[in-house]
């Protein structure tokens, strides 16, 4: 993975519009670790703020959901449309407006999916045996461990849970960028 073989294509070379805007990408991954950091110091406002836009995105993705169903009147789906479609407004208008309280049903959630996810990982990696199951034993002991700890300082969590993992997503994801801008400077 860290070595070049032989026969690889450099990816860099086949676009050239990435080596030109390499600054760019640097420039992105700068501001993602930035606001990575920010995230990750300031839990409870990121939380807040990713609480509030998830709000947001839902009200919006219900109002495009019922005047879809509204266009399709015919459609033997109508009713489940525009029931889907109110139930959307209904949970983003909660989440923009008491956007803690929506945190600590995310968190409980949240804390739920890593349970269950990192069970069944382990599980079938212990299971199965497949290349590298090791790794997914481990990434499944975590994601149990991150699920009990969650839940262990819930609801008190929900303060501070999705803060920091937008905040650690963010960090990643600028760390991804800017080593993508240094291999395409190369």
């Amino acid at each position: 993975m860290f070595g070049k073989k032989k026969d690889e294509i450099n990816f860099f070379f086949e676009i050239p519009d990435m080596r030109k805007y390499w600054r760019w990408f640097l420039a992105i991954g700068i501001l993602l670790i930035v606001l990575g950091v920010l995230a990750i110091g300031f839990a409870n406002w990121a939380t807040e703020f990713t609480v509030i836009l998830l709000g947001l995105l839902l009200v919006g993705g219900g109002i495009l959901q019922v005047v879809n169903g509204c266009y399709a009147t015919r459609w033997t789906g109508f009713s489940l449309s525009l029931f889907l479609g109110l139930f959307y407004i209904i949970a983003g208008v909660l989440c923009i407006f008491k956007p803690m309280q929506s945190a600590t049903g995310i968190s409980l959630l949240i804390s739920a999916l890593l349970l269950v996810g990192g069970s069944f990982r382990l599980v079938s990696a212990l299971r199965y045996r497949f290349d590298q199951w090791e790794w997914v034993v481990f990434n499944g002991f975590a994601a149990i461990l991150l699920g009990f700890l969650i839940l262990a300082e819930w609801p008190a969590s929900a303060i501070w849970v999705i803060g920091l993992f937008v905040g650690i997503d963010l960090l990643l994801m600028g760390c991804y960028w800017v080593r993508l801008s240094l291999a395409a400077r190369k």
